[in-house]
Protein backbone atom coordinates (compact mmCIF):
# COMPACT_ATOMS: atom_id res chain seq x y z
CA UNK A 1 0.00 0.00 0.00
CA UNK A 2 0.73 3.33 -0.60
CA UNK A 3 0.22 6.54 1.03
CA UNK A 4 0.74 9.54 -0.56
CA UNK A 5 1.51 12.77 1.48
CA UNK A 6 2.98 12.11 5.16
CA UNK A 7 0.73 14.76 7.45
CA UNK A 8 -1.66 14.52 9.31
CA UNK A 9 -4.21 12.09 7.26
CA UNK A 10 -0.94 9.95 6.13
CA UNK A 11 0.37 9.56 9.00
CA UNK A 12 -2.65 8.97 11.02
CA UNK A 13 -3.89 6.32 8.58
CA UNK A 14 -0.43 4.04 8.71
CA UNK A 15 -0.61 4.38 12.48
CA UNK A 16 -4.17 3.00 12.33
CA UNK A 17 -3.19 0.23 10.17
CA UNK A 18 -0.27 -0.44 12.30
CA UNK A 19 -2.41 -0.80 14.97
CA UNK A 20 -4.77 -2.54 14.61
CA UNK A 21 -2.66 -4.95 12.94
CA UNK A 22 -3.30 -4.76 9.05
CA UNK A 23 0.40 -4.21 8.54
CA UNK A 24 0.85 -7.67 9.00
CA UNK A 25 -0.45 -8.54 6.12
CA UNK A 26 0.53 -5.04 4.30
CA UNK A 27 3.90 -3.07 3.41
CA UNK A 28 3.36 0.47 3.49
CA UNK A 29 5.35 3.39 2.27
CA UNK A 30 4.58 6.76 3.07
CA UNK A 31 6.10 9.00 0.58
CA UNK A 32 6.34 12.98 1.59
CA UNK A 33 8.04 15.61 0.17
CA UNK A 34 9.27 17.38 3.16
CA UNK A 35 12.69 16.33 3.89
CA UNK A 36 11.92 17.14 7.88
CA UNK A 37 9.45 17.54 10.01
CA UNK A 38 8.52 20.76 12.65
CA UNK A 39 6.01 23.06 13.86
CA UNK A 40 4.20 24.01 10.92
CA UNK A 41 0.87 24.26 12.19
CA UNK A 42 -1.23 23.90 15.24
CA UNK A 43 -4.47 21.88 15.55
CA UNK A 44 -7.13 22.53 18.24
CA UNK A 45 -10.53 20.62 18.88
CA UNK A 46 -12.53 19.77 21.99
CA UNK A 47 -12.05 16.73 23.49
CA UNK A 48 -14.92 14.82 22.32
CA UNK A 49 -13.67 11.58 21.04
CA UNK A 50 -10.61 9.57 21.93
CA UNK A 51 -7.67 9.53 19.54
CA UNK A 52 -3.85 8.18 19.91
CA UNK A 53 -2.38 11.12 20.42
CA UNK A 54 -4.36 12.62 23.10
CA UNK A 55 -1.04 12.79 24.98
CA UNK A 56 0.70 15.04 22.29
CA UNK A 57 -1.92 17.89 23.76
CA UNK A 58 0.09 20.50 24.96
CA UNK A 59 -2.47 23.22 26.54
CA UNK A 60 -5.98 23.16 27.84
CA UNK A 61 -8.72 25.63 27.96
CA UNK A 62 -11.99 25.01 30.13
CA UNK A 63 -13.40 28.16 29.23
CA UNK A 64 -13.51 29.15 25.56
CA UNK A 65 -15.14 32.78 24.36
CA UNK A 66 -16.45 34.50 21.15
CA UNK A 67 -17.10 38.15 20.73
CA UNK A 68 -17.87 41.16 18.65
CA UNK A 69 -16.31 44.24 20.31
CA UNK A 70 -19.55 44.58 21.66
CA UNK A 71 -20.93 41.42 23.33
CA UNK A 72 -18.41 38.58 24.42
CA UNK A 73 -19.88 35.36 25.77
CA UNK A 74 -17.90 32.74 27.35
CA UNK A 75 -18.47 28.98 27.77
CA UNK A 76 -17.99 26.13 29.70
CA UNK A 77 -19.45 22.98 30.55
CA UNK A 78 -18.22 19.75 33.25
CA UNK A 79 -15.76 17.58 31.61
CA UNK A 80 -15.33 19.50 28.55
CA UNK A 81 -12.10 21.47 27.27
CA UNK A 82 -10.74 23.18 24.23
CA UNK A 83 -6.97 21.74 23.38
CA UNK A 84 -4.21 22.72 21.38
CA UNK A 85 -1.69 19.95 19.60
CA UNK A 86 1.43 21.41 18.31
CA UNK A 87 2.54 19.74 15.07
CA UNK A 88 6.03 18.57 16.10
CA UNK A 89 4.49 16.65 18.69
CA UNK A 90 1.94 14.97 16.34
CA UNK A 91 4.86 14.27 14.22
CA UNK A 92 7.71 12.87 16.94
CA UNK A 93 4.71 10.39 18.14
CA UNK A 94 3.43 8.91 14.82
CA UNK A 95 6.72 8.41 12.95
CA UNK A 96 8.30 7.26 16.70
CA UNK A 97 5.20 4.17 16.63
CA UNK A 98 5.60 3.91 12.77
CA UNK A 99 9.57 3.67 13.30
CA UNK A 100 8.71 0.61 15.56
CA UNK A 101 6.75 -1.25 12.45
CA UNK A 102 9.20 -3.08 10.31
CA UNK A 103 6.46 -3.25 7.60
CA UNK A 104 5.88 0.45 7.63
CA UNK A 105 8.47 2.44 5.51
CA UNK A 106 7.91 6.75 5.47
CA UNK A 107 10.35 8.11 2.93
CA UNK A 108 10.89 11.51 2.94
CA UNK A 109 12.27 14.09 0.26
CA UNK A 110 10.10 12.46 -2.19
CA UNK A 111 6.90 13.48 -4.11
CA UNK A 112 4.01 11.59 -5.96
CA UNK A 113 3.25 13.78 -8.63
CA UNK A 114 0.56 11.65 -10.36
CA UNK A 115 -1.65 8.58 -9.54
CA UNK A 116 -3.03 6.28 -12.16
CA UNK A 117 -5.62 3.23 -11.54
CA UNK A 118 -4.68 -0.50 -13.35
CA UNK A 119 -7.57 -2.30 -12.71
CA UNK A 120 -6.49 -4.62 -15.16
CA UNK A 121 -4.01 -5.75 -13.02
CA UNK A 122 -5.55 -4.95 -9.90
CA UNK A 123 -3.00 -2.09 -9.06
CA UNK A 124 -2.41 1.86 -9.13
CA UNK A 125 0.49 3.35 -10.66
CA UNK A 126 2.33 6.60 -8.54
CA UNK A 127 4.42 8.13 -10.23
CA UNK A 128 7.09 9.52 -8.28
CA UNK A 129 10.03 12.23 -8.01
CA UNK A 130 12.21 8.38 -8.18
CA UNK A 131 10.18 6.84 -10.79
CA UNK A 132 7.19 4.62 -10.79
CA UNK A 133 5.70 2.78 -8.05
CA UNK A 134 2.45 0.15 -8.14
CA UNK A 135 0.94 -0.28 -4.98
CA UNK A 136 -2.57 -2.38 -4.63
CA UNK A 137 -3.58 0.81 -2.99
CA UNK A 138 -2.79 4.63 -2.95
CA UNK A 139 -4.11 6.50 0.38
CA UNK A 140 -3.82 9.73 -1.70
CA UNK A 141 -3.77 13.15 0.83
CA UNK A 142 -2.22 15.25 -2.11
CA UNK A 143 -3.22 19.04 -2.03
CA UNK A 144 -5.48 20.10 -4.70
CA UNK A 145 -4.80 23.83 -4.30
CA UNK A 146 -5.70 26.67 -1.98
CA UNK A 147 -7.28 28.92 -4.43
CA UNK A 148 -11.36 27.80 -5.32
CA UNK A 149 -13.11 28.19 -8.88
CA UNK A 150 -16.01 30.10 -7.81
CA UNK A 151 -19.29 29.14 -9.26
CA UNK A 152 -21.39 32.41 -9.74
CA UNK A 153 -23.37 30.67 -12.72
CA UNK A 154 -26.53 30.12 -10.94
CA UNK A 155 -28.08 31.64 -7.70
CA UNK A 156 -28.37 28.65 -6.42
CA UNK A 157 -25.29 26.98 -6.80
CA UNK A 158 -23.89 26.50 -2.80
CA UNK A 159 -21.83 29.09 -1.43
CA UNK A 160 -18.25 28.41 -0.64
CA UNK A 161 -15.04 30.64 0.30
CA UNK A 162 -11.65 29.18 2.58
CA UNK A 163 -10.77 30.41 5.63
CA UNK A 164 -7.46 31.29 5.37
CA UNK A 165 -4.94 32.64 7.92
CA UNK A 166 -1.69 33.62 9.43
CA UNK A 167 -0.86 33.64 13.20
CA UNK A 168 1.89 34.45 15.40
CA UNK A 169 3.30 33.02 18.78
CA UNK A 170 3.86 36.12 20.56
CA UNK A 171 5.77 36.83 24.36
CA UNK A 172 4.26 40.33 25.13
CA UNK A 173 6.54 42.50 27.97
CA UNK A 174 3.70 42.84 30.44
CA UNK A 175 1.13 40.21 31.39
CA UNK A 176 -1.91 41.30 29.44
CA UNK A 177 -3.52 37.71 28.26
CA UNK A 178 -6.28 35.64 30.36
CA UNK A 179 -4.69 32.24 30.44
CA UNK A 180 -7.96 30.44 31.24
CA UNK A 181 -9.97 31.89 28.27
CA UNK A 182 -9.12 30.29 24.29
CA UNK A 183 -10.59 33.03 22.34
CA UNK A 184 -12.62 30.88 19.69
CA UNK A 185 -13.56 34.34 17.52
CA UNK A 186 -13.34 38.20 18.11
CA UNK A 187 -14.84 39.91 15.21
CA UNK A 188 -12.77 42.93 14.17
CA UNK A 189 -15.72 44.54 11.88
CA UNK A 190 -18.77 43.73 9.79
CA UNK A 191 -17.92 43.44 6.50
CA UNK A 192 -19.14 42.31 2.83
CA UNK A 193 -16.24 40.94 1.22
CA UNK A 194 -15.46 38.51 3.90
CA UNK A 195 -15.54 37.14 7.66
CA UNK A 196 -12.88 38.59 9.96
CA UNK A 197 -11.95 37.42 13.28
CA UNK A 198 -8.99 37.07 15.29
CA UNK A 199 -7.88 33.80 17.15
CA UNK A 200 -6.26 33.39 20.29
CA UNK A 201 -4.93 30.60 22.98
CA UNK A 202 -3.15 32.13 25.75
CA UNK A 203 -0.53 29.81 27.11
CA UNK A 204 0.32 32.42 29.94
CA UNK A 205 -0.55 35.51 31.08
CA UNK A 206 2.56 37.16 28.63
CA UNK A 207 2.27 34.35 25.89
CA UNK A 208 -0.61 33.35 22.97
CA UNK A 209 -1.04 31.97 19.46
CA UNK A 210 -2.75 34.71 17.79
CA UNK A 211 -4.18 34.47 13.85
CA UNK A 212 -5.35 36.42 12.62
CA UNK A 213 -8.36 34.68 10.32
CA UNK A 214 -10.65 35.44 6.90
CA UNK A 215 -13.50 33.45 5.46
CA UNK A 216 -13.20 35.22 1.98
CA UNK A 217 -12.96 34.16 -1.48
CA UNK A 218 -8.85 33.78 -1.86
CA UNK A 219 -5.73 34.32 0.93
CA UNK A 220 -4.33 37.88 1.35
CA UNK A 221 -0.43 38.93 1.76
CA UNK A 222 1.40 38.11 4.90
CA UNK A 223 1.96 41.44 5.47
CA UNK A 224 -2.11 42.25 5.57
CA UNK A 225 -2.64 39.63 8.36
CA UNK A 226 0.73 40.44 10.45
CA UNK A 227 -0.61 44.36 10.46
CA UNK A 228 -4.11 43.04 11.52
CA UNK A 229 -2.15 41.21 14.63
CA UNK A 230 -0.13 44.15 15.34
CA UNK A 231 -3.28 46.61 15.15
CA UNK A 232 -5.14 43.72 17.60
CA UNK A 233 -2.79 43.71 20.31
CA UNK A 234 -2.44 47.42 20.10
CA UNK A 235 -6.16 47.95 20.28
CA UNK A 236 -6.86 45.34 22.68
CA UNK A 237 -3.50 45.04 24.94
CA UNK A 238 -2.40 48.00 24.50
CA UNK A 239 1.10 45.90 23.38
CA UNK A 240 3.14 47.40 20.45
CA UNK A 241 6.33 46.02 21.38
CA UNK A 242 6.39 41.70 21.54
CA UNK A 243 8.83 39.24 20.67
CA UNK A 244 7.46 36.65 17.65
CA UNK A 245 8.59 33.20 18.76
CA UNK A 246 6.52 31.18 15.59
CA UNK A 247 4.71 31.80 12.62
CA UNK A 248 1.83 29.47 10.57
CA UNK A 249 -0.12 30.26 7.98
CA UNK A 250 -2.50 28.12 6.01
CA UNK A 251 -6.13 28.34 3.96
CA UNK A 252 -8.96 25.60 4.25
CA UNK A 253 -11.70 25.28 1.75
CA UNK A 254 -14.90 25.93 3.45
CA UNK A 255 -16.51 24.21 0.23
CA UNK A 256 -19.58 21.87 0.92
CA UNK A 257 -19.86 20.66 -2.63
CA UNK A 258 -19.45 17.31 -3.27
CA UNK A 259 -16.14 15.81 -3.40
CA UNK A 260 -14.46 14.61 -6.88
CA UNK A 261 -14.55 10.84 -6.64
CA UNK A 262 -10.56 9.43 -7.65
CA UNK A 263 -10.13 7.83 -10.61
CA UNK A 264 -10.11 4.34 -9.69
CA UNK A 265 -11.14 1.95 -7.24
CA UNK A 266 -7.17 1.38 -6.15
CA UNK A 267 -7.39 4.74 -5.15
CA UNK A 268 -8.72 6.52 -2.02
CA UNK A 269 -8.62 10.01 -1.08
CA UNK A 270 -7.66 11.24 2.26
CA UNK A 271 -7.04 14.41 4.46
CA UNK A 272 -8.69 17.92 3.52
CA UNK A 273 -8.82 16.34 -0.56
CA UNK A 274 -10.96 13.49 0.62
CA UNK A 275 -13.03 16.17 2.62
CA UNK A 276 -11.93 16.03 6.55
CA UNK A 277 -12.28 19.62 6.86
CA UNK A 278 -16.09 20.35 7.91
CA UNK A 279 -16.71 23.06 5.41
CA UNK A 280 -18.67 25.26 7.98
CA UNK A 281 -16.04 25.50 10.57
CA UNK A 282 -12.77 24.25 9.10
CA UNK A 283 -11.98 21.84 11.78
CA UNK A 284 -10.52 18.52 10.29
CA UNK A 285 -8.46 16.74 13.00
CA UNK A 286 -10.48 14.80 14.69
CA UNK A 287 -12.60 13.79 11.59
CA UNK A 288 -9.07 12.70 10.33
CA UNK A 289 -8.32 10.52 13.18
CA UNK A 290 -12.14 9.13 13.34
CA UNK A 291 -11.60 8.24 9.49
CA UNK A 292 -8.42 6.98 10.01
CA UNK A 293 -9.74 4.34 12.51
CA UNK A 294 -13.06 3.59 10.37
CA UNK A 295 -11.00 3.07 7.68
CA UNK A 296 -8.55 0.60 9.09
CA UNK A 297 -11.44 -1.69 10.12
CA UNK A 298 -13.17 -1.28 6.50
CA UNK A 299 -10.08 -3.00 5.41
CA UNK A 300 -8.98 -5.62 7.61
CA UNK A 301 -10.56 -8.09 5.35
CA UNK A 302 -9.31 -7.02 1.90
CA UNK A 303 -5.61 -6.90 3.98
CA UNK A 304 -6.01 -10.44 3.63
CA UNK A 305 -6.58 -10.72 0.16
CA UNK A 306 -5.68 -7.41 -1.72
CA UNK A 307 -6.44 -8.59 -5.07
CA UNK A 308 -10.18 -8.02 -4.13
CA UNK A 309 -11.37 -4.89 -4.93
CA UNK A 310 -11.33 -2.69 -1.87
CA UNK A 311 -14.09 -1.39 -0.26
CA UNK A 312 -15.44 2.18 -0.11
CA UNK A 313 -13.85 4.36 2.63
CA UNK A 314 -16.26 5.42 5.03
CA UNK A 315 -17.62 9.39 5.18
CA UNK A 316 -16.48 12.36 7.20
CA UNK A 317 -19.54 13.16 7.75
CA UNK A 318 -23.34 12.37 7.72
CA UNK A 319 -25.84 13.75 4.49
CA UNK A 320 -27.47 15.72 6.85
CA UNK A 321 -24.39 17.54 7.97
CA UNK A 322 -22.93 17.91 4.83
CA UNK A 323 -26.35 19.73 3.55
CA UNK A 324 -26.95 21.60 7.00
CA UNK A 325 -23.47 22.60 5.85
CA UNK A 326 -24.51 23.71 2.51
CA UNK A 327 -27.54 25.88 3.94
CA UNK A 328 -24.83 27.55 6.46
CA UNK A 329 -21.79 27.79 4.12
CA UNK A 330 -24.21 29.59 1.58
CA UNK A 331 -26.05 31.61 3.72
CA UNK A 332 -22.50 33.23 4.59
CA UNK A 333 -21.51 33.03 1.02
CA UNK A 334 -24.42 35.28 0.46
CA UNK A 335 -24.54 38.12 3.41
CA UNK A 336 -21.29 38.04 4.76
CA UNK A 337 -21.58 40.89 7.05
CA UNK A 338 -24.14 38.72 9.30
CA UNK A 339 -21.63 36.31 10.29
CA UNK A 340 -20.45 37.51 13.88
CA UNK A 341 -24.40 37.47 14.60
CA UNK A 342 -24.79 34.31 13.88
CA UNK A 343 -21.89 33.02 15.42
CA UNK A 344 -22.57 34.66 18.57
CA UNK A 345 -25.97 33.19 18.30
CA UNK A 346 -24.40 29.95 18.11
CA UNK A 347 -22.22 30.06 21.35
CA UNK A 348 -25.10 32.00 23.32
CA UNK A 349 -27.76 29.78 22.66
CA UNK A 350 -26.44 26.02 21.83
CA UNK A 351 -25.30 23.99 25.09
CA UNK A 352 -21.92 23.83 24.78
CA UNK A 353 -21.55 20.18 24.59
CA UNK A 354 -24.13 19.64 21.69
CA UNK A 355 -22.35 22.74 20.26
CA UNK A 356 -18.45 21.02 20.21
CA UNK A 357 -20.41 17.48 19.23
CA UNK A 358 -21.95 19.68 16.02
CA UNK A 359 -18.60 21.58 15.38
CA UNK A 360 -17.02 18.21 15.15
CA UNK A 361 -20.41 15.95 13.78
CA UNK A 362 -20.17 13.53 16.34
CA UNK A 363 -23.49 14.61 17.64
CA UNK A 364 -27.09 13.15 17.29
CA UNK A 365 -30.00 14.78 15.15
CA UNK A 366 -30.80 16.54 18.63
CA UNK A 367 -28.27 18.46 18.30
CA UNK A 368 -28.84 19.59 14.63
CA UNK A 369 -32.23 20.43 15.98
CA UNK A 370 -30.76 22.94 18.85
CA UNK A 371 -28.22 24.92 16.46
CA UNK A 372 -31.19 25.25 13.46
CA UNK A 373 -33.25 26.46 16.77
CA UNK A 374 -30.38 29.01 17.92
CA UNK A 375 -29.99 30.53 14.26
CA UNK A 376 -32.69 33.35 12.21
CA UNK A 377 -35.33 31.13 10.70
CA UNK A 378 -36.44 33.43 8.03
CA UNK A 379 -33.05 33.70 6.02
CA UNK A 380 -31.83 30.11 6.89
CA UNK A 381 -35.20 28.56 5.74
CA UNK A 382 -35.20 30.66 2.35
CA UNK A 383 -31.52 29.19 1.99
CA UNK A 384 -32.45 25.90 2.65
CA UNK A 385 -35.00 25.98 0.39
CA UNK A 386 -32.35 27.19 -2.39
CA UNK A 387 -30.02 24.42 -2.08
CA UNK A 388 -32.99 21.64 -1.99
CA UNK A 389 -34.17 23.26 -5.16
CA UNK A 390 -30.43 22.79 -6.34
CA UNK A 391 -29.67 19.41 -5.06
CA UNK A 392 -29.52 16.85 -8.12
CA UNK A 393 -33.11 15.32 -9.53
CA UNK A 394 -34.60 18.10 -7.15
CA UNK A 395 -38.18 18.99 -9.27
CA UNK A 396 -37.59 16.06 -11.55
CA UNK A 397 -40.86 14.80 -12.29
CA UNK A 398 -40.95 11.07 -10.36
CA UNK A 399 -42.17 7.64 -12.04
CA UNK A 400 -45.39 7.00 -10.75
CA UNK A 401 -45.54 4.08 -8.52
CA UNK A 402 -47.10 0.78 -9.62
CA UNK A 403 -49.51 -0.93 -7.46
Amino acid sequence: MLIAGGGAAGLSCAVQLSLQGLTRFLRVLIIEPRSRYERDRTWCFWNVIPHPFEDCVSDSWHTWSVSDGQRRIDRSWPGLVYQHLPADAFYEKATSLLAADPNVELRLGDRVKRVESKPEDNQALAMTDEGPLTASLVLDSRPRGARLELDRSSRNAPGHFLQHFHGKTVRSEKPVFSAGVATIMDFVEARNDGIHFIYLLPYDERTALIEDTWFSDEPRPVESYEEEISRYLADRFDVVRYEALHSETGAIPMDPRPIEPPDGPRQIDIGTRGGAARPSTGYAFLSIQRFAAALARGLTGWAHDPSQEPPRPPRHYSRRSVFLDRVFVSHLARTPEAGPDLFLRLFDRVRPDALARFLFDGGLPLDDLRVMAALPAAPLIGETLRQYAALPGAGEPREPSVP
